[in-house]
């Protein structure tokens, strides 16, 4: 019902954002804004084309919330919905021009992990080699903050690889220095295909520049950059921090090597528990301390593969975490 432009659209509105003093924040609430996008496919309603009445009638179904007349507002301003449809255009010239390849929600291959989580993207533009949905069930993601101070990070993480390449299609991640690189250039070393999900529209500069390299080695071993973003958006902090989820969401597991207690990582954690993905946290002292004791029993803290495999191994008697860390 929506058409491919109908939901460039869709995914211009929803990289909308405001200043609000020194924060950036997005102008409408990802998650009222897929309530109304499903509940017009429910009622089969383009609120795009149809007559405004028709508008109303899906927000009118939906709880009376801030939200909702932010979204009432943004459809009933027709001047602005019309500069909003001129720059799809401007988004299809870019996506031309830069070889971009695009796939929406209703795609035959869109993702079902992505369709089936809590705040699907509308578009997921992309280039490389298209995403193997089956194979997305064999991944993980390497995440971690930009600056590590563990020692013996990059020997870790390496173990863990070299143990799991077998089973492994594709490392998830965001191309970030630091933690992100470590696990996109180890797994690359061992052929994995990697999937870049970036901050910012694949018309743009990577993010970060030191990283350019990285991306092009990514597309040359058949992997994947992929940005919800339109492609003509620049970096911003907010959008980093909501592709932080698409990487939860796309992986089976989750590798967390390092973490400060605020940031994308604390972030793409939650994301993950949300999911009921499993998280692996490297156990050292800089990754407990960041952690309550009231959270901590969802945590699994691992010091090499041989955890890994004790918690794929089926077991006779109960195994506590603790169990684990201190047999």
């Amino acid at each position: 019902m929506y058409s491919e432009d109908d939901m460039i659209l869709w995914s211009m509105i929803n990289s909308m954002v405001l200043d609000v003093g020194r924060l950036e924040i997005l102008a409408f609430s990802p998650e009222n804004l897929f309530q109304v996008f499903k509940k017009s496919i429910e009622l089969g309603i383009n609120i795009f084309k149809e007559d405004y009445k028709k508008t109303l009638e899906v927000l009118n179904s939906l709880k009376d919330t801030p939200e909702k007349e932010k979204i009432r507002t943004l459809l009933s301003d027709f001047k602005l919905l019309k500069s909003l449809k001129k720059g799809v255009d401007l988004e299809k010239i870019i996506i031309a021009e830069k070889n971009i390849k695009m796939m929406t929600y209703f795609s035959s291959n869109y993702p079902e992990k992505l369709r089936n989580c809590k705040i699907p993207p509308y578009v997921l533009y992309y280039k490389g080699e298209d995403i193997d949905s089956e194979k997305l069930n064999f991944s993980i993601g390497i995440v971690g903050t930009r600056y590590p101070e563990g020692e013996g990070i990059y020997e870790f993480t390496e173990e863990i690889i070299k143990n799991l390449k077998a089973e492994l299609q594709y490392n998830i991640s965001g191309l970030a220095i630091g933690c992100d690189s470590i696990g996109h250039n180890i797994t690359l070393n061992y052929k994995i295909k990697n999937i870049a999900i970036l901050g910012e529209g694949l018309g743009r500069e990577i993010y970060p520049k030191e990283n350019n390299d990285l991306s092009e080695r990514i597309l040359k071993c058949g992997g994947t950059l992929l940005s919800e973003i339109p492609p003509s958006l620049s970096v911003k902090g907010i959008y980093l921090l909501q592709r932080n989820r698409l990487q939860a969401y796309l992986t089976n597991d989750l590798l967390v090597l390092e973490t400060g207690n605020k940031g994308g990582t604390i972030t793409t954690i939650k994301a993950a528990f949300s999911e009921k993905r499993k998280v692996y946290i490297r156990n050292i002292s800089k990754n407990h301390s960041n952690f309550t004791i009231k959270n901590l029993s969802k945590l699994t803290f691992i010091t090499s593969y041989s955890d890994i495999k004790k918690m794929k191994t089926p077991i006779t008697k109960p195994v506590t975490l603790f169990s684990y860390l201190f047999p």
